[in-house]
């Protein structure tokens, strides 16, 4: 059995069927109802050709006449993708694995943004509604600027354009861009977790051209217990030794025009 599993669902946009399933849901049910879809083609006891990689368990894609997937035609330029990268800790490795599968399943050497969501373990000391001081917040700020280091090292290798952060403690964001070589350029808040953006982030964010996004995806995406509940059928009693150690999440758009071409979530469990 692998101890490293990527999971590659398939296009949102061109599989119809499964996109009318996740009408209405979260980004939470949604990657759940894409992680359920994709375990049948899990065979637990296939192992990788290396050790040190990943078993890939992936979804085809849907190819119609209705749905001709432009974006294996059309130049580069005229793409714009927006990649989103959701982290269990402010492990730059994680970071670096998920961008590198994206950046694979894309069959690209770029993506135009990405934006990291504030780690899990991360957001009861950082995130936007924590309001915590003392030195657990220190800490978690020191790593958080360790993965932004990470960040500045993939937008310096061309593979990200610029990039963003989530759901930070006013604060925290503030001394992040601060002492940030390669500023963030954007700043994604969840209105469901805060209500109303705070005033301070707001400004700040005003006066130093910061782009002030607002989101829904919920703080973990694929929660523990939901993962374990998931995987017994197939499992049984080895589920609870696997948990998510990143998830991606990219969009492809017709640049100018909005046409939102791909959507495709990326999962890496790890035992």
């Amino acid at each position: 059995m692998s101890n490293s599993v990527i999971l590659v669902g398939g296009n949102l946009v061109s599989d119809t069927d499964f996109r009318k399933k996740l009408a209405g849901r979260d980004a939470g049910v949604e990657l759940q109802m894409v992680v359920e879809d994709l375990l049948s083609s899990w065979d637990p006891e296939s192992s990788p050709a290396n050790d040190n990689e990943s078993l890939l368990v992936e979804k085809a894609d849907i190819i119609t006449t209705s749905q001709p997937q432009p974006e294996r035609y059309l130049p580069r330029d005229q793409l714009k993708i927006t990649l989103k990268i959701f982290l269990h800790d402010c492990d730059v490795a994680a970071l670096f694995a998920a961008v590198k599968a994206a950046l694979s399943k894309l069959a690209t050497n770029r993506v135009d943004m990405l934006f990291v969501a504030t780690p899990i373990e991360a957001i009861p000391h950082i995130g936007i509604g924590s309001g915590a001081v003392g030195p657990e917040q220190a800490e978690a700020k020191e790593q958080l600027l360790k993965l932004w280091k990470g960040v500045e090292q993939l937008i310096q290798e061309g593979k990200v354009g610029g990039a963003g952060l989530c759901d930070l403690h006013p604060p925290v964001f503030i001394q992040i861009y601060e002492e940030s070589t390669i500023k963030p350029i954007s700043i994604q808040v969840n209105l469901k977790s805060c209500c109303v953006v705070p005033e301070e982030l707001s400004s700040f964010a005003k006066d130093n051209k910061v782009t002030l996004l607002t989101h829904s995806d919920p703080g973990e995406l694929l929660p523990g217990d939901c993962l374990r509940n998931m995987l017994y059928p197939k499992l049984s009693r080895e589920a609870g030794h696997y948990s998510a150690d990143w998830v991606a999440r990219y969009q492809v758009h017709l640049k100018d025009r909005g046409v939102l071409l791909q959507k495709r979530y990326l999962t890496q469990l790890i035992k």
